[in-house]
């Protein structure tokens, strides 16, 4: 009994704790960034008072002010011209352009990135785990490794998931499933502990002792019953 209050009362006060660290050490980061600012500029200087969480404030309105710049016609001519000054840095030039790469795919609208959730064996045939599919290779990738169906799934590393292994495979080799991209990241973050309630079921194993195929990314129902 003395064991399950003391969890209960763990399971209330570690991720409150957690996400208040997270909060104040935002705050106390956007709060420094405002100290590199000339004193008269700052906003206790014309407040009168020092605002906990102003910095965080002050750069939100200056990438929204940016972004409404940089949106016009003028603002795309003089990024154009920018961009094109950081590309005859050798050092910067890959840094900044896979950045950016990287945030277009993130913030666009039509990107279908991380949106669906599929099972992937790995690190070697038989064990499985969660990989969030990406996008489709290129299509010289495509033409390099001689094959058309295929994509490129994330799967990432627990229990940190902003790492992980980028793969290349063959739709065939991944089985769909309905879990959600949150859950899948619960199941990687808490060592497998919680399972999303979605998870596909693989079925018994046949009489070799070896485990029933998954069913093919975007196959049909009719194909599945004659591959079975």
């Amino acid at each position: 009994m003395l064991k399950k209050y003391f969890s209960a009362g763990l399971l209330l006060w570690v991720p409150l704790a957690i996400t208040l660290w997270v909060l104040e050490t935002i705050i106390r980061w956007s709060d420094s960034v405002v100290q590199l600012l000339p004193p008269d500029l700052r906003p206790d200087a014309w407040l009168g008072m020092s605002i906990p969480g102003i910095g965080l404030v002050i750069a939100a309105a200056l990438i929204f002010v940016t972004g409404i710049l940089v949106a016009n016609f003028i603002g795309q001519w003089f990024v154009k011209h920018w961009e094109r000054l950081l590309e005859k840095i050798p050092v910067v030039r890959p840094i900044y352009s896979g950045v950016k790469q990287i945030m277009e795919t993130v913030l666009s609208d039509r990107t279908q990135s991380f949106r669906d959730v599929v099972l992937v064996e790995f690190p070697r045939a038989g064990c499985w785990t969660y990989g969030f599919v990406v996008s489709t290779p290129s299509e010289r990738t495509l033409a390099e490794l001689k094959g058309t169906d295929m994509m490129t799934v994330f799967v990432p590393t627990a229990p940190n998931p902003t790492s992980g292994y980028v793969m290349m495979i063959e739709k065939k080799d991944a089985r769909p499933t309905s879990t959600t991209v949150e859950d899948a990241f619960k199941f990687h973050v808490s060592l497998g502990v919680m399972t999303p309630t979605s998870a596909p079921d693989f079925g018994p194993a046949d009489r070799a002792g070896k485990a029933a195929r998954p069913a093919a990314v975007g196959q049909t129902s009719s194909e599945k019953e004659r591959s079975s």
